[in-house]
This record gives structure tokens, C-alpha cells and sequence, in this order.
């Protein structure tokens, strides 16, 4: 009896499909690289293209408890996945892919979790930030975009089978697919051990937070008096902000001699006139309120809870309860005069000394971003009272 001849094999991916899925992961580590940079920006107090509205705010994303993952930013770990699509696609196109429709079935598997995520992400940002970042929607069509190509990869074998056959091929070389997983890992160790560092360097050089060049800026001369010793100028909703003001409650528990001047500069154009464009939108509401609780001498305890309330948001009259304020007093100060008056003499005050950035010390004429300098004080400062 003469034997069945055995089926043809299914026939290669399509070129077509893996090329497109290679575009579109390219595309897709522009944006991601793009998001790194926004958030890097954001924190160090600089407003991103694409912060146009309230709405449609790439900063307030960028800066939510969200955006960061063993903290490096979400962004980048989308950059990491990015380059690994590509990687692949470019493999499928090349004459030393591991069989003909290799590896329409990892790449299909990489856009269904990148799809997923991504519903994820559009939830958050929806439900739980209220606001949209452009290029995340970006990201977001290109892992569709990505899936789609993976699918039209897939079609002459069928989803499942590709996945099966892609599986099978990368068990058969387990010395190549170890090294390559130790690699990745190691490069994914060096990113959650190095990103935290190098932001914080950057951070401490006021890395894209000033327009004047150099770290250290000579103060026009005169110095106003009133400044004393060390000034800190500072914004309720800059995130570095809060880590400097923790930073700096550990600081001056070493060195109690050292005394340090608090003044407000929102980056809110609501009443910081250097900023061009919705920045920190509630910002000169949170410097009024510390204003109005120090005129009630608690100002420590509304610093404390005005920093806290970035991670836990509230309104300024339920901190002002919590604090045991006298509300009427509180409310009337909000809107007075006078608190404006003095608001705005902050504000003016870091215009003169030429601020682009949150937070900055002052001392004996000198910016400091990022860090109270302790090294410049020596070991028996007097105290300015």
C-alpha cells in the first residue's frame, strides 16, 4: 500500500509582517526614550511638550506614584521591551533565524502582554490620575500595532502553532537561550540597581532644571539681608521637593546649629510668572495655605502634611482641620491681600536670584540645586535668629 505523502510544511512568516513589527518596536523605543525624558524633566521642574491642559497633561502622569516600578520609570522598562521586540523581529529577518516562521509566536506573545498592559495603564490614567500623556497613547497604538503584525506573522501556521514551534525551537538551544536570559537579567539588575542613582545625580546637578548653564550661579549682588543663612526655596507639589524635605529634617538633626530660611516658588503660572504653561496647577494654593498656617504658628505641621499629601491628596481645608486650625481664620487667609502680598515677594525674590528649578538652597550667595550643602557650613555656625 503506497504511503500518504507527508503535508508540505506551512510556509515562511511573511517578511512583510516581521518588518512592519520591526518598525513599529523601533517606534515604539523613540516614545518610550521620549517618556523617560518627560519624566526626567517633570520631576526636575521643566513643563513637557505635550503638557497641554489638565486633561491632556504628560507632567501630572509622569509624576504620579504610577509612573515608576522598583523605582525606575515605567517608561523605561517599556524601552527595555521595546528593544527585545525589535531584537526579535530583526532575528526573523535575517538568514540565521532558528526555522522559517521565527518568531512569529514569541512576538505574538510579546504584543498580547504589551496590549494588556497597556489597557492597564489607559485604566490608570482614566480612573486614577484623571489625566492622558500623548505618548503614552503612542505607546499604547504601538503594542496594538505590534500584535497586529504578530498575528499577520502567525497566520500560515496558526497562532498557537507558531507559539508551540517558536518554544520547541528555543529548547533546542539551551546554552544560547541561557546566556541570552543571564544577560537580560543582568541588564535588568543594572537598571533597577543604576536608574535610581543616576536620577538622583542628575537630580543633584539640577540636570535640565536651569537655563543658567553652570551648577553654581554667583547671586546679583545685593544679597537681601532678610535670606540669612541658608534659604530653601521650594514647591509643595515638586516631588524632589518632598525628598529634600526629608532630606533636610535628617540634616539639621545632625546639625542643629544651622538654621534654614523657608521660601515659596510654586511652578504654578497662576502666580509664577516665569512659568509658560500648566505646570503644578495647585501649587500657589498649597504655598498659601502653609502661609496661612504659619500666621496660625503651625507652619512645621502644615510643611509635613502639605508633603505627605503627594502621596495621599487632600484639600487644604481638610489638612487645616487636621491640624486643629481655626477654619474661619484659615479660609479668610487664603484669599487675603496680604498672603498674596507675601507669596508674591517669594516668588520675586527667586525671579531676582534667577530660579528655574525646585528645589534650590541659598547660601552665602551661591544656588545649590537638589541638596542643602552641609559641607560649605563649618562646625560651629552661628545660628540667625
Amino acid at each position: 500500500m503506497a504511503r500518504r505523502p507527508a503535508p508540505p510544511p506551512p510556509p515562511s512568516a511573511p517578511r512583510a509582517a516581521l518588518a512592519a513589527s520591526l518598525g513599529l518596536a523601533l517606534v515604539g523605543m523613540v516614545l518610550a526614550w521620549l517618556l523617560v525624558r518627560v519624566h526626567h524633566d517633570a520631576a526636575a521642574g521643566l513643563t513637557s511638550f505635550c503638557t497641554i491642559s489638565e486633561e491632556i497633561n504628560c507632567d501630572k502622569v509622569a509624576l504620579s506614584r504610577w509612573s515608576v516600578l522598583l523605582g525606575v520609570p515605567v517608561a523605561a522598562w517599556g524601552l527595555v521591551g521595546y528593544a527585545l521586540a525589535a531584537a526579535l523581529s530583526a532575528w526573523g529577518l535575517s538568514s540565521r533565524r532558528l526555522h522559517p516562521r521565527w518568531p512569529a509566536g514569541l512576538l505574538l506573545l510579546f504584543g498580547a502582554a504589551a496590549v494588556s498592559l497597556s489597557l492597564v495603564l489607559a485604566w490608570i490614567s482614566k480612573a486614577i490620575i484623571g489625566a492622558w500623556c500623548l505618548l503614552c497613547i503612542g505607546s499604547w497604538a504601538a503594542s496594538l500595532g505590534l500584535l497586529v503584525a504578530a498575528w499577520w506573522a502567525c497566520r500560515p501556521a496558526g497562532a498557537m502553532a507558531s507559539i508551540r514551534e517558536d518554544l520547541r525551537a528555543a529548547g533546542r538551544q539551551p546554552r544560547r537561550v541561557a546566556l541570552l536570559a543571564l544577560l537580560g537579567l543582568a541588564g535588568l539588575l543594572a537598571l533597577v540597581a543604576g536608574y535610581p542613582r543616576l536620577e538622583a545625580g542628575a537630580r543633584k546637578a539640577g540636570t535640565g532644571g536651569s537655563t543658567s548653564g553652570p551648577n553654581l550661579v554667583a547671586l546679583p549682588p545685593p544679597l537681601p539681608a532678610a535670606l540669612g543663612p541658608a534659604v530653601l526655596f521650594s514647591d509643595y507639589e515638586c516631588p524632589f521637593c518632598a525628598l529634600a524635605h526629608d532630606e533636610l529634617r535628617e540634616a539639621l538633626r545632625k546639625r542643629p546649629d544651622i538654621q534654614v530660611v523657608r521660601r515659596h516658588f510654586p511652578l504654578d503660572q497662576s502666580c509664577n510668572p516665569i512659568v509658560l504653561r500648566p505646570m503644578h496647577l495647585k501649587a500657589c494654593q498649597l504655598a498659601r495655605a502653609a502661609i496661612c498656617a504659619e500666621a496660625q504658628g503651625q507652619f512645621e505641621a502644615m510643611d509635613d502634611a502639605l508633603y505627605a499629601s503627594q502621596k495621599a491628596p487632600a484639600p487644604v481645608e481638610e489638612l487645616a482641620a487636621r491640624l486643629k486650625l481655626d477654619l474661619g481664620r484659615f479660609k479668610a487667609c487664603l484669599t487675603s491681600s496680604a498672603t498674596e502680598a507675601r507669596l508674591a515677594d517669594d516668588v520675586a525674590a527667586g525671579m531676582r536670584l534667577k530660579l528655574r528649578s525646585t528645589p534650590t538652597y541659598v547660601v552665602d550667595g551661591t544656588l545649590h540645586e537638589g541638596k542643602l550643602p552641609l559641607e560649605r557650613f563649618p562646625p560651629q555656625a552661628q545660628v540667625l535668629k
